[in-house]
């Protein structure tokens, strides 16, 4: 499968949820994602595609840790199973922001309705463990002062 074949099928999922998928290019700063995904309620992430099996360039890798560390997310997708884990991982991401945890998993008995759940798992768990360090670095950092 090519990458323009999970792009096309990206901007077909984003529609159906109600928001929007413009191709993202950014003249001057090289190595941005491929595309922006906007859904309704202001949540934004930025996507990049890639063929099945092929992996970040360096300098993706660079910008992707950049507006990640801005407070964005930067998904890389290189199957169609992989977008609907997109939204739930959206929605999660913003009510841990505003601390709506409690009222995000409310009423949720199925924590995950599509995609690849491999996948959601995968990223829910690397959240969890940059939180973790995350949380431990801020404490050490407490304690040298």
């Amino acid at each position: 499968m090519r990458e323009k074949t999970i792009e096309g099928k990206l901007v077909k999922a984003v529609k159906i949820m109600g928001g929007l998928a413009p191709k993202f290019v950014s003249p001057g700063l090289d190595g941005v994602p491929d595309r922006l995904v906007l859904l309704p309620g202001g949540k934004i992430a930025f996507i990049e595609l890639k063929a099945p099996g092929k992996e970040l360039r360096p300098l993706q890798v660079r910008r992707k840790r950049q507006l990640e560390s801005l407070g964005f997310l930067v998904y890389c997708i290189d199957r169609p199973e992989q977008i609907g884990a997109i939204p739930y991982n959206m929605e999660f991401h913003l009510a841990y922001q505003k601390g709506q945890l409690d009222k995000f998993m409310k009423g949720r008995g199925n924590l995950y309705s599509g995609g690849d759940k491999k996948y959601f798992f995968v990223h829910f768990f690397r959240f969890l463990f940059c939180l973790f360090f995350k949380t431990l670095a801020q404490q050490i950092n407490q304690n040298k002062n």
